[in-house]
């Protein structure tokens, strides 16, 4: 059946009209967003200090045996693995034989990790599983870590004790949660409440959003931070989180005294200046916390 051109005309009149309510409204949404106070996030304010952790570290791993050669565990290519101690703690190593890392180089990763935090290492070396261990490649992933393993690939000292700590996140509250199955639960309404983002990567998902507050409350216990009190500012910021967090370190087993309360160091010029940084970070958001 032919239209006439007032049928068409009218159809087009109402389509041209529902267009133009639709952008309307999606306009109206656009400036209701960005009218919305953005909330604050932890990474932003603690910047200056998100890098370098353990650079000050002085305790020393050592092994206690190995080499003994095995297949790796997420590839089945040759590996060797060693037991290793450091500090309190003793733990599985393991090498993919074509990574380019050696012995040496792994161990002075490692002692760059805050003591509470060796917990899981040793949870991640109970029974057959492999410790950490490094591999040559992961499918483009840095890193994967959970009760069972903690796999990586080598990386930069800095890099590779941030990237440690955060995996541990996982570690640690997958173990406690077989302790408290609603850890989760209760983390997604520490987040509610505390008002404050950590990052915008821990913003897509509530166990990153813990892993990577974890990984903030390691860089917190460093000790070139000495005896600043940077971990109470933490507290402050994040209550809830901070709250719930060290009583999943707990439910791990980890109930070592952070690095902070050990003896205080001299920072170097360059961690003086970070730490100056950070005190400015943490008025400016006093103070915009303060005006919301």
């Amino acid at each position: 059946m032919q239209m006439t051109r007032s049928r068409v005309w009218g159809g087009t009149r109402i389509l041209l009209v529902v267009a133009a309510l639709t952008a309307t409204a999606m306009a109206a949404d656009t400036k209701q967003e960005e009218a919305k106070p953005k909330r604050q996030m932890l990474f932003t304010i603690f910047k200056p200090i998100m890098r370098d952790i353990g650079s000050c570290n002085t305790a020393k791993a050592k092994v206690v045996s190995g080499p003994v050669e095995m297949k790796m565990a997420n590839n089945k290519k040759p590996g060797k693995q060693w037991w290793v101690s450091l500090g309190p703690s003793t733990f599985k190593l393991t090498i993919e034989d074509s990574a380019a890392l050696t012995l040496t180089n792994a161990l002075a990763l490692v002692e760059r990790v805050p003591t509470a935090y060796l917990r899981a290492l040793e949870v991640v070396s109970e029974d057959q599983k492999a410790g950490l261990a490094f591999y040559k490649t992961l499918g483009g992933a840095a890193a994967h870590g959970g009760q069972s393993y903690l796999n990586m690939i080598p990386l930069k000292p800095a890099r590779a004790a941030s990237v440690i700590v955060h995996e541990s996140g996982h570690i640690l509250e997958q173990r406690a949660r077989s302790k408290e199955e609603d850890i989760l639960d209760r983390w997604a309404e520490a987040v509610k409440a505390d008002k404050i983002d950590v990052s915008n990567y821990g913003n897509h998902v509530n166990h990153e959003d813990l892993a990577e507050f974890a990984r903030l409350y390691a860089f917190c216990t460093d000790r070139a931070l000495g005896r600043r009190g940077k971990l109470e500012v933490l507290r402050k910021l994040s209550p809830a989180r901070f709250k719930l967090w060290e009583r999943m370190l707990k439910l791990s087993g980890t109930e070592r005294v952070p690095e902070v309360a050990q003896k205080s160091i001299k920072p170097n010029e360059e961690w003086q200046e970070r730490i100056t940084q950070l005190d400015a970070n943490l008025e400016a958001a006093k103070k915009k916390a303060t005006r919301g």
